[in-house]
C-alpha cells in the first residue's frame, strides 16, 4: 500500500508538472495560468507520496518493534532459568 500511494503520488505531481510545462511551452501566457488551476493538484500528489513515506516508515518502526519485543521476551526467559 505504501509503495502505491508513493508512485500515485508521484505520477499526479509529475504529470501535472509536465502538463503545466507542455502548457508553458505551446501557449503564451498559458503555462501561468494554468499553474494557478494545477498547483492544488500537485500539492495534493506531494501529499500523497508523503502519505505513502509516512506509511513506509510506520511498517518499519512496527518491524523493529516486533523484533524488540522478542528479544526482550527471549532475554526475561533467560533470566528466569537458573
Amino acid at each position: 500500500m505504501d509503495g502505491f500511494l508513493k508512485i500515485a503520488g508521484g505520477a499526479v505531481f509529475w504529470l501535472t508538472l509536465a502538463g503545466v510545462i507542455v502548457a508553458a511551452i505551446t501557449t503564451r501566457g498559458g503555462g501561468v495560468m494554468l499553474l494557478v488551476y494545477a498547483l492544488p493538484f500537485m500539492i495534493s500528489g506531494a501529499g500523497i507520496y508523503a502519505l505513502g513515506a509516512i506509511l513506509n516508515n510506520l511498517i518499519a518502526i512496527r518491524e523493529a518493534s516486533d523484533r524488540q519485543a522478542a528479544a526482550l521476551i527471549a532475554l526475561i526467559a533467560s533470566q528466569k532459568q537458573p
